[in-house]
């Protein structure tokens, strides 16, 4: 008995020592930064994920419906109400559309962060190799920069630097990390830290080089150009779009080149960066759905400012009939109606050379150069509108004024609206035919100052991270 006991006992001692030294070993299948990251493609394949995670389509749908450029469709049961009505709050129930952001941008940033520190590990076979780590390490400084800037738009109120709730700026891979909330000025100076090493590691770019599908000097350029004009840094902005229309890799287009933007036949004309769908509705379905549903119209306040000679009318706004699926007579957005690849899949355009010259525009007219703002207006509107008049502009405020309101015309549904309105600290001012209740809605408008010009940090985040504070209002 003593015998077997014994036996017994130095199997046990054998099959735990066995054990535990299985248990040291890790699984063969098990993906970690040290295996993931082997060659060069698997960084491009993992920057790659990094680029799909940047939700722009989420700007154009909130910007949208938040300010002044759409009203409920006829079909619409529901979907976006509590962005359109001003009703929404920190919670997934009402606020989801506002929140999503967040975690979308954060999630392209901790992409990025996951990638950065492993590129100069991966070895390079040729010097075509080590060009590409370069490329590469550009490509995600630069989104980790936009994701940061978008956040802002969206999160921050009107840019102060010594503001002290920007977002917390990201750097690192910490799933676990509990970030306190940056300073706006924090987060800016990251922001243009991020872009300009991406400069810095970028190829020059020729018009015969130029991609709008991927981050390079030109559209980098043109980031850098958004982030001064938010700023208020009116000569640096005015510079960096001259930079940008002066490379001529995106001229304005006229006509039918025009029009054939927005059903994607002209992918060389104007587009300066583009999010690519192959199959994806992202872009289209926001506003009509694919059985030509009208989930949202365009407002009736935005197309009364188009007049009848103005390629916009056409280009932008649909109007229903049997050709097209949409209820005869109804008004559709037609920018991102259709292309060859199907009813409502059509690319997001996120960046065009027409805002370079809308920067342009602005930032000079701050500057009091009446004559420079009325060159860049004018020769946008020349393109867009048969038999256009020149204008020149007798006061800064006037300049400002006209400014805007082609903003307002020009880059309809593409993102800017709301944020525009919110940085130049004026109103939401619906038309009353664009409301449910008319003149006596409660989503009339929204006055300047209003809490709800900053949205809300999820409850989510706040109840995951006791460092995080919430905007006011919420």
């Amino acid at each position: 008995m003593k015998y077997r006991n014994l036996l017994l006992g130095t199997a046990l001692l054998a099959s735990f020592a066995s054990c535990k030294k299985d248990l040291d070993l890790l699984p063969t299948d098990l993906v970690t930064e040290n295996n993931a990251f082997i060659s060069v493609n698997d960084l491009q394949l993992a920057t790659n994920v990094a680029y799909n995670r940047y939700g722009w389509t989420s700007a154009m749908y909130v910007s949208a419906l938040a300010s002044d450029e759409v009203r409920f469709g006829a079909n619409n049961s529901g979907a976006g109400q509590f962005v359109y009505r001003l009703q929404y709050s920190a919670d997934g129930t009402s606020g989801g559309d506002v929140i999503g952001a967040w975690g979308n941008m954060y999630s392209m940033i901790d992409q990025c962060n996951r990638i950065i520190p492993n590129i100069d590990r991966v070895p390079a076979a040729n010097a075509f190799e080590t060009g590409r780590k370069s490329i590469i390490r550009a490509n995600l400084l630069a989104l980790r920069a936009t994701g940061h800037f978008e956040l802002l738009r969206w999160y921050a109120r009107p840019f102060t630097a010594n503001d002290p709730l920007g977002v917390p700026v990201m750097t690192t891979s910490s799933l676990d990390g509990q970030p306190a909330r940056n300073t706006v000025g924090e987060t800016l100076a990251a922001i243009e830290a991020d872009y300009a090493q991406a400069l810095s590691l970028l190829p020059a770019v020729t018009p015969a080089t130029f991609s709008d599908t991927v981050l390079n000097q030109i559209n980098v350029k043109g980031l850098q150009a958004r982030v001064a004009l938010y700023k208020g840094e009116w000569q640096r902005a005015a510079d960096l779009a001259n930079e940008v229309i002066n490379s001529n890799v995106r001229p304005l287009q006229t006509g039918t080149n025009f029009t054939n933007i927005w059903n994607d036949q002209n992918t060389t004309g104007e587009v300066l960066y583009r999010i690519r769908y192959n199959t994806s509705t992202a872009a289209g379905a926001m506003w009509t759905g694919t059985d030509g549903t009208l989930q949202f119209q365009p407002s009736n306040k935005l197309l009364d400012t188009y007049g009848t000679n103005d390629v916009r009318l056409t280009a932008y706004i649909g109007t229903g009939s049997a050709a097209n699926g949409v209820a005869t007579g109804q008004r559709f957005v037609n920018k991102f109606f259709i292309s060859a690849r199907g009813g409502r899949v059509v690319d997001a355009k996120c960046m065009r050379i027409a805002e370079m010259y809308l920067i342009r525009a602005e930032a000079l007219a701050e500057l009091n150069n009446l004559t420079g703002a009325a060159d860049a207006i004018n020769t946008l509107r020349a393109a867009r509108i048969t038999g256009y008049t020149p204008v020149t502009f007798a006061s800064r405020q006037a300049a400002i004024d006209e400014i805007m309101l082609e903003r307002y015309k020009e880059l309809a549904f593409e993102g800017f609206r709301f944020f525009d309105l919110k940085r130049k600290g004026l109103p939401v001012a619906r038309d009353a035919r664009d409301v449910d209740g008319g003149a006596n809605s409660n989503w009339l408008s929204l006055p300047v100052g209003n809490f709800r010009f900053t949205f809300p940090i999820p409850a989510s985040e706040l109840l995951a991270n006791r460092n995080m504070v919430q905007n006011a209002g919420y």
